[in-house]
């Protein structure tokens, strides 16, 4: 039985119930998100290796968002495609002394995952798509006839690294449908700064039960540190979290052992449970 079926605040759990029982999962999870990954895995038993391959920051020039914000009434939507965008775009708010109340003259977008960040800002989403992800966000505009306006899409600027697709490939898609997205940089990813070179030991060593990549940068960025040697990564069972991120893995020619279309921890998480279930005794 998947432990995503047990009660967590029991401390008396057998070790039947906890398939990551001494498992060491290796998470490339930047600072921000990191916790909520690894107290899931701990609470399961898995022993957690925390790598992190790419950094999230505030920027450090908030001119182009400041001006979006300060002349809100030239956008009919405002389209999240993360929880940092929400933080960034109410943190600007605060500072610039803009009263939230603002926000109610724009329609906002926001994945169901996010959402909860709008909801404990006083906020409601007005489009939250089924599908979480930005090719789902379209179609839901698309299927309720928005076709036309202009869109602020507050995403991170990428330093020193590859860009996902992701936003480009939603810019895109929402010119494809006739609106007018205005791209605007609200936080930053680059590579990490941190030396992970004993973790990237256990993994060249053969030493991880699992890796975890919840995003495309987080691909590129352990690509960029192993030198392109895919080797470390063909020998260990990767999970991925979302659709974008598979692509990005069979570009890159990784296996694709674990895989969800959707965005959650626990999900993620069950999904490494269920792999380990399905194992042949012993392994």
């Amino acid at each position: 039985m998947p432990s995503h079926h047990i009660d967590f605040e029991r401390r008396l759990v057998a070790k039947t119930a906890l398939p990551l029982l001494g498992r060491r999962i290796m998470f490339t999870t930047p600072r921000n998100y990191a916790g909520a990954l690894g107290k899931l895995l701990l609470e399961r038993g898995a022993r957690v290796v925390w790598a992190p391959t790419i950094e999230i920051w505030p920027m450090a020039d908030y001119t182009e968002l400041d001006k979006a914000l300060t002349d809100l009434r030239r956008y009919l939507w405002i389209a999240f495609t993360s929880e940092n965008g929400i933080e960034a775009v109410w943190d600007r708010m605060a500072a610039l002394k803009l009263p939230v109340s603002l926000l109610n003259n724009v329609k906002l977008a926001a994945f169901r995952a996010d959402s909860a960040a709008l909801e404990k800002r006083g906020l409601k989403a007005d489009l939250v798509p089924a599908e979480m992800s930005t090719r789902g966000l379209v179609d839901e505009l698309a299927r309720r006839g928005v076709k036309s306006g202009r869109v602020l899409v507050p995403v991170p600027e990428v330093i020193d690294l590859k860009e996902p697709r992701i936003v480009p490939d939603f810019i895109a898609d929402l010119s494809g449908i006739g609106l007018e997205p205005h791209r605007v940089p609200a936080y930053t990813t680059g590579p990490a700064r941190g030396d992970i070179s004993f973790e990237l030991g256990l993994l060249r060593t053969g030493k991880v039960g699992a890796l975890v990549f919840t995003s495309s940068a987080e691909i590129y960025a352990m690509l960029s540190l192993l030198g392109g040697d895919l080797s470390p990564l063909a020998a260990v069972p990767i999970a991925y979290m979302g659709r974008f991120i598979k692509d990005t893995a069979q570009e890159a020619g990784l296996p694709l052992q674990i895989t969800i279309q959707e965005y959650g921890w626990v999900r993620l998480v069950e999904a490494i449970e269920e792999y380990f279930l399905k194992l042949p005794a012993g392994k």
